[in-house]
């Protein structure tokens, strides 16, 4: 009988006896993932505390996951303690599949374009309401500033609900569950703290606001039978009156809370390396708002203005390229596949570090520089297959890039017509918190020098 030869195990990236990778994953993990790349080729193995994952890197990974992921790979794994903490057995984010596909149906119109479009009015008065409240020449905190806007947006266009009593806590929660149960860089002992169970407390209250504000006994019946005034909270709560078996009511909290989750470590995180960006290169802030004022007719901005606010949605995609909120997504391997010479074996735990390309000068010339011409019709370096991966790949990929794509355009534009900022201190140096998810830390500060529109 033939002897079968064993498929060699690939490369490992350097580490430290016992910890492995564990402190260079901590810190900046894209660049990490963009060295090991450069040195190991598209798949290495990396070990973080008695951890191992088989690491997918460079655009020919994204380019596998977009074609195979769908019969290769599954997410359940990786989400189901953020499920159960929850209280639910499963999620979108944890669903694969038949199941995922329909879930995602399901929640299309509630976090699309053109949701987002029809409420434009609601993202410009939200942001100018906050805008008006920051302080004349005080230090405002960054990330914090722009968490307010997009949470009280996305939880009001999408919930029906202003989460802005529940902020801070909805903080506190979600960052310390995706650290300690997601992304496990921080100790789980910090969801037993007195500050981690009155926030879980909170966000609980919210979700049960939010149910009883949707129950179908109390809204207008005009409203549900045309579909007018509804919105994504409406659309889950009739799937899973159309069908409780497939969406029961104990997996109802991650998705109806999804808009409030969604914009703290996303659009919220965007938003502020984008203004950071935008201080950091006065000219793109002067280009920047001298279009939006162009936009704006009196207090709005309207759909047709927005898409051709052209330096705006290019300063977005370059803050998108340069600080990546989801820098990879991880994965098991859930059939057997070749990859880049190795055989990947079914129950791998992987990591698909879908940003490395970002980094790569050979797609992105000079990327350590911030450099909006690269999305410009002669150049379009973002267009080529596999290389431009800010929201994920393959099925997983972010259901809401489109809405949020509208809502990082509108909330900036209406930002830099309001007011001018300026960094503070003048030299403050961007440093990135990478937990749970990369941010700029709480240093990053700025301060309103003047308001440029009056109050209404």
């Amino acid at each position: 009988m033939a002897q079968v030869t064993p498929s060699p195990a690939p490369p490992s990236a350097p580490g430290l006896p016992l910890v492995g990778d564990a402190f260079a994953m901590a810190g900046d993990v894209g660049a990490f993932f963009t060295q090991q790349y450069l040195r190991l080729g598209p798949v290495f193995r990396v070990h973080a505390l008695g951890r191992r994952f088989t690491v997918l890197a460079g655009p020919e990974a994204n380019l596998f996951v977009t074609k195979e992921g769908r019969l290769h790979l599954r997410s359940r794994e990786f989400w189901m303690d953020f499920d159960k903490e929850l209280g639910a057995a499963r999620s979108m984010l944890s669903m694969d599949g038949a199941e995922h596909a329909r879930m995602r149906k399901a929640q299309k119109t509630g976090y699309s374009r053109s949701f987002i479009h029809e409420h434009l009015a609601d993202v410009v008065a939200i942001t100018r309401r906050e805008v008006g409240a920051w302080p004349l020449d005080e230090p405002v905190p960054g990330l914090y500033a722009l968490q307010r806007i997009v949470t009280d947006q996305l939880g009001t266009i999408a919930a029906g609900m202003s989460p802005r009593d529940y902020l801070d806590d909805m903080i506190v929660f979600v960052r310390t569950l995706l650290a300690a149960r997601v992304t496990r860089q921080r100790p789980a002992l910090l969801m037993r703290t007195p500050r981690f169970r009155r926030a879980r407390q909170r966000v609980e209250e919210l979700y049960a606001t939010v149910r009883a504000m949707h129950d179908p006994e109390q809204r207008p019946a005009a409203d549900l039978d045309t579909g007018g005034g509804t919105d994504l909270v409406d659309d889950l709560l009739a799937l899973h009156h159309a069908d409780p078996q497939f969406l029961p009511e104990t997996d109802l909290m991650p998705a109806v809370l999804g808009p409030f989750i969604a914009g703290l470590d996303t659009v919220g995180s965007t938003c502020a390396f984008m203004l950071y960006a935008l201080l950091k290169h006065p000219e793109l802030l002067d280009r920047m708002t001298a279009e939006a004022d162009a936009g704006f007719e009196g207090s709005t901005l309207p759909a047709d203005a927005l898409r051709d606010l052209d330096v705006t949605h290019r300063v977005a995609l370059e803050t998108l390229r340069m600080y990546p909120i989801a820098p990879a997504i991880t994965r098991t391997v859930s059939n057997t596949f070749e990859f880049g010479g190795y055989t990947i074996p079914a129950g791998e735990k992987v990591i698909v570090a879908t940003t490395v390309p970002h980094h790569l000068a050979q797609y992105f010339p000079e990327p350590e520089r911030f450099d909006i011409e690269r999305y410009t019709p002669e150049r379009q370096e973002h267009r080529r297959p596999g290389v431009f991966a800010p929201y994920g790949a393959g099925p997983h990929v972010c259901l809401g890039a489109g809405f949020a794509e509208v809502a990082i355009a509108a909330t900036m534009a209406t930002i830099v017509h309001e007011i001018e900022p300026a960094l503070d201190p003048p030299d403050y140096v961007l440093k990135i918190s990478p937990a749970p998810t990369p941010s700029p830390d709480d240093r990053f500060k700025f301060r309103v020098v003047r308001r440029r529109q009056s109050a209404d």
